[in-house]
């Protein structure tokens, strides 16, 4: 039997049942709480798990109504960044974790940005994330959980335009049999978060250290985006940029070595 070091376990944060996953690494160095991107679960951290298990500890949940994790009162999901942000750092809290670096793509990309902002957080990974997403219309928003609409089926296409050139063997498959899981109630309040994102105006609140990583394949978070969020990092202690070539929006799941040997970097410095 091949045993793999990735457990998972509950705990009630906010009243809410609410399952995560761990790597059980040390826990005498630093522990990295990781964020999904929006409608997903934390398997999308298993490799970055796996890779990291005798370096850190590596703790990635399923947000409420995604994955595993119990939905909100009346099946809902979370529809603003103040409340999912403030779930997070809640569920560092019932673990007891100090001095947390939080780690996030897409939607948690931008996520852990506020969560430096409104926090005091020992330093963030930001992957495909920024200050300002502008987003998509209403109405694009209000089909996505429309009973005549196959969220799944409308989204495979576009979640496989987001993949980069040469993702790892079976990366894009992962990616999109996740597509084929996803809760459209938690997409959409998700996707309710990421269209509109904006806190360009409290970027000065960010000291911590800042590792920004970005796929250079993915055409949703382009290059001037991740530069003018970066800008405004003015107070940060230490900001550093990793472009990677050939993957797009998901590089922990695309290129999860690239993405640890970055993050192992950045860590030395703290």
């Amino acid at each position: 039997m091949n045993n793999m070091a990735i457990s998972g376990h509950y705990i009630i944060v906010s009243g809410i049942k609410t399952y995560y996953e761990t790597n059980n690494g040390p826990t005498d160095k630093h522990t990295l709480i990781c964020t999904h991107t929006a409608g997903r679960d934390a398997r999308q951290y298993h490799a970055m798990m796996e890779i990291l298990a005798s370096q850190y500890n590596l703790i990635a949940l399923d947000m409420p109504a995604h994955g595993k994790s119990w939905p909100l009162k009346g099946n809902k999901a979370f529809s603003t960044r103040k409340e999912y942000s403030a779930f997070i750092w809640s569920f560092t809290q019932e673990l007891g974790i100090k001095d947390p670096i939080f780690v996030g793509c897409s939607l948690g990309g931008n996520i852990v940005y506020h969560l430096a902002q409104e926090y005091p957080v020992r330093a963030i990974v930001s992957m495909q994330g920024v200050d300002y997403t502008p987003g998509a219309s209403d109405v694009a928003l209000a089909v996505m959980s429309h009973p005549h609409v196959s969220l799944q089926h409308s989204h495979l296409g576009y979640s496989d335009s987001l993949i980069g050139q040469k993702p790892d063997s079976g990366a894009r498959d992962f990616i999109l049999w996740g597509v084929s899981q996803e809760i459209a109630i938690a997409k959409k309040g998700a996707l309710s978060i990421y269209n509109g994102f904006d806190i360009r105006a409290d970027m000065h609140k960010i000291t911590c250290p800042v590792l920004a990583i970005r796929g250079q394949d993915d055409w949703l978070v382009d290059e001037e985006a991740v530069q003018d969020t970066l800008s405004r990092l003015v107070n940060a202690k230490k900001v550093i940029y990793k472009p990677l070539a050939g993957i797009g929006h998901f590089p922990a799941v695309e290129k999860p070595q690239a993405v640890c040997n970055a993050i192992e970097e950045f860590l030395l410095g703290l």
